[in-house]
């Protein structure tokens, strides 16, 4: 039998990891061009929308109120609220136990939306062709398996009905995540970590993640009944890709 990516260990890790850091700051490790510091709410839940439009204006595509939705990887919510202001239904979905406890809270006024914790590896919680959309921006490029990532990219396929379609950011520069190009913090840096002023974790795998290979995409999406539309930022480390369900 062919064994599915990751493990019990690689979901632990990535759990703990998350978990850690929604306790610590969850909206700037959801949007970490806040202050860290002094994270302003409003500009979060606007950045939600605008992170919404900017992906989906390359292809020309729209969430609409026909639509039932997929947020893989919601973190607390930021861009799973912009999507249930425009579709009949959304469900947001995180591997961080705390992650989704901050979302079913920030979220709690909207009626279609449903947050259920995933597993790490895959999107077993969601029944197959039960959606019209799978979205997820800036979540994969922090996985550090490249197979994980590509195992989500094919399970998106199998929960998208025929003629669905998804949206997904990866990385596809390998030379991002390498240790030498991540600045190392200097001794006023790591105390005002250990003061709670800076970010913690920024170092550690499930935060740098991992690049993954074209032809690897490319393979998950066959894996996955999807057909590959278009794609920007080829080659980046934001490359953004919409493919539909055949």
């Amino acid at each position: 039998m062919e064994q599915t990516p990751g493990g019990s260990a690689s979901t632990n890790a990535m759990r703990s990891f998350w978990d850690r850091r929604a306790r610590e700051n969850p909206m700037w490790f959801v949007h970490s061009t806040l202050d860290y510091a002094h994270p302003d709410s409003d500009e979060f839940w606007r950045s939600g929308e605008e992170t919404l439009d900017r992906t989906l204006e390359p292809f020309d595509v729209q969430v609409t109120r026909r639509d039932r939705v997929l947020d893989v990887g919601c973190g607390v919510g930021r861009i799973t609220r912009a999507l249930a202001q425009r579709a009949e239904s959304v469900v947001g979905l995180d591997v961080s136990k705390e992650m989704v406890s901050h979302a079913a809270t920030n979220l709690a006024g909207l009626d279609n939306v449903e947050v259920v914790l995933g597993n790490g590896r895959d999107l077993s919680p969601i029944p197959d062709a039960s959606v019209d959309v799978a979205y997820s921006f800036l979540v994969f490029l922090h996985v550090p398996d490249p197979a994980v990532t590509c195992n989500y990219i094919a399970e998106m396929g199998r929960v998208l009905r025929p003629g669905g379609w998804t949206l997904f950011h990866v990385s596809e520069d390998p030379a991002a995540h390498l240790p030498e190009n991540r600045p190392d913090p200097g001794l006023a840096d790591r105390l005002r970590a250990a003061l709670r002023r800076r970010p913690r974790g920024t170092k550690e795998a499930q935060w740098v993640g991992a690049a993954v290979d074209r032809a690897d995409v490319l393979d998950a999406l066959r894996r996955g009944g999807l057909e590959l539309e278009a794609s920007v930022g080829d080659g980046t480390l934001y490359c953004l890709l919409y493919a539909r369900r055949q």
